[in-house]
Protein backbone atom coordinates (compact mmCIF):
# COMPACT_ATOMS: atom_id res chain seq x y z
CA UNK A 1 0.00 0.00 0.00
CA UNK A 2 2.85 2.38 0.78
CA UNK A 3 4.49 1.66 -2.55
CA UNK A 4 1.15 2.21 -4.24
CA UNK A 5 0.94 5.67 -2.70
CA UNK A 6 4.39 6.50 -4.04
CA UNK A 7 4.29 4.74 -7.41
CA UNK A 8 0.74 5.61 -8.41
CA UNK A 9 0.81 9.24 -7.28
CA UNK A 10 0.37 11.49 -10.29
CA UNK A 11 -0.06 8.59 -12.72
CA UNK A 12 -2.53 9.20 -15.53
CA UNK A 13 -5.68 7.03 -15.28
CA UNK A 14 -4.80 5.34 -18.59
CA UNK A 15 -1.56 4.03 -17.10
CA UNK A 16 -2.89 3.00 -13.67
CA UNK A 17 -2.98 -0.73 -14.59
CA UNK A 18 0.62 -0.73 -15.85
CA UNK A 19 1.78 1.22 -12.81
CA UNK A 20 -0.03 -1.28 -10.55
CA UNK A 21 1.87 -4.17 -12.15
CA UNK A 22 5.11 -2.23 -11.71
CA UNK A 23 4.27 -1.64 -8.03
CA UNK A 24 3.58 -5.35 -7.43
CA UNK A 25 6.95 -6.15 -9.00
CA UNK A 26 8.60 -3.60 -6.73
CA UNK A 27 6.94 -5.15 -3.67
CA UNK A 28 8.24 -8.59 -4.64
CA UNK A 29 11.73 -7.19 -5.26
CA UNK A 30 11.57 -5.44 -1.90
CA UNK A 31 11.00 -8.81 -0.22
CA UNK A 32 13.44 -10.89 -2.24
CA UNK A 33 16.29 -8.65 -3.41
CA UNK A 34 18.42 -6.87 -0.80
CA UNK A 35 19.80 -4.23 -3.18
CA UNK A 36 16.31 -3.48 -4.54
CA UNK A 37 15.08 -3.22 -0.95
CA UNK A 38 17.69 -0.56 -0.19
CA UNK A 39 16.68 1.42 -3.28
CA UNK A 40 12.97 1.15 -2.51
CA UNK A 41 13.46 2.13 1.13
CA UNK A 42 15.51 5.15 0.05
CA UNK A 43 12.74 6.16 -2.36
CA UNK A 44 10.12 5.72 0.39
CA UNK A 45 12.21 7.84 2.79
CA UNK A 46 12.31 10.60 0.17
CA UNK A 47 8.49 10.63 0.30
CA UNK A 48 8.50 10.70 4.11
CA UNK A 49 7.86 7.01 4.80
CA UNK A 50 10.29 5.55 7.32
CA UNK A 51 10.35 1.98 8.67
CA UNK A 52 7.94 2.94 11.43
CA UNK A 53 5.37 4.25 8.93
CA UNK A 54 5.70 1.11 6.81
CA UNK A 55 5.28 -1.14 9.87
CA UNK A 56 2.21 0.78 10.95
CA UNK A 57 0.73 0.36 7.48
CA UNK A 58 1.38 -3.38 7.69
CA UNK A 59 -0.19 -3.50 11.15
CA UNK A 60 -3.32 -1.67 9.98
CA UNK A 61 -3.72 -4.01 7.00
CA UNK A 62 -3.12 -7.09 9.16
CA UNK A 63 -5.62 -5.85 11.74
CA UNK A 64 -8.33 -5.60 9.09
CA UNK A 65 -7.62 -9.12 7.87
CA UNK A 66 -7.42 -10.47 11.42
CA UNK A 67 -10.73 -8.81 12.25
CA UNK A 68 -12.28 -10.54 9.26
CA UNK A 69 -10.91 -13.92 10.36
CA UNK A 70 -12.01 -13.29 13.93
CA UNK A 71 -15.58 -12.59 12.81
CA UNK A 72 -15.55 -15.72 10.64
CA UNK A 73 -14.25 -17.80 13.55
CA UNK A 74 -16.85 -16.34 15.90
CA UNK A 75 -19.61 -17.17 13.42
CA UNK A 76 -18.33 -20.72 13.07
CA UNK A 77 -18.17 -21.07 16.85
CA UNK A 78 -21.77 -19.90 17.22
CA UNK A 79 -22.93 -22.35 14.54
CA UNK A 80 -20.94 -25.15 16.21
CA UNK A 81 -22.50 -24.42 19.59
CA UNK A 82 -25.99 -24.33 18.08
CA UNK A 83 -25.39 -27.69 16.38
CA UNK A 84 -24.09 -29.21 19.61
CA UNK A 85 -27.13 -27.89 21.46
CA UNK A 86 -29.41 -29.34 18.78
CA UNK A 87 -27.63 -32.72 18.88
CA UNK A 88 -27.91 -32.81 22.66
CA UNK A 89 -31.61 -31.96 22.50
CA UNK A 90 -32.22 -34.71 19.91
CA UNK A 91 -30.21 -37.22 21.92
CA UNK A 92 -32.02 -36.27 25.10
CA UNK A 93 -35.43 -36.58 23.45
CA UNK A 94 -34.43 -39.90 21.85
CA UNK A 95 -33.47 -41.25 25.27
CA UNK A 96 -36.78 -40.22 26.78
CA UNK A 97 -39.01 -41.44 23.94
CA UNK A 98 -38.18 -45.21 24.14
CA UNK A 99 -38.30 -45.14 27.93
CA UNK A 100 -41.73 -43.59 27.92
CA UNK A 101 -43.00 -46.20 25.51
CA UNK A 102 -41.34 -49.02 27.44
CA UNK A 103 -42.72 -47.67 30.69
CA UNK A 104 -46.24 -47.50 29.27
CA UNK A 105 -45.91 -51.00 27.88
CA UNK A 106 -44.72 -52.26 31.25
CA UNK A 107 -47.62 -50.53 32.97
CA UNK A 108 -50.09 -52.06 30.54
CA UNK A 109 -48.57 -55.50 30.98
CA UNK A 110 -48.61 -55.07 34.73
CA UNK A 111 -52.25 -54.04 34.55
CA UNK A 112 -53.07 -57.09 32.45
CA UNK A 113 -51.39 -59.31 35.02
CA UNK A 114 -53.35 -57.72 37.80
CA UNK A 115 -56.53 -58.29 35.85
CA UNK A 116 -55.63 -61.88 35.16
CA UNK A 117 -54.97 -62.45 38.87
CA UNK A 118 -58.34 -60.90 39.67
CA UNK A 119 -60.07 -63.38 37.45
Amino acid sequence: MTLRRVDLAGTAPDFQDVAEIYTIGNALDWQLDASAALDIEARLRSYGFDQHAVRMEVYVQAREILSLFESLLNGAQVRRLLLIKEFNALRHSARRAPNRGAHRTALLRGGEREQSFDR
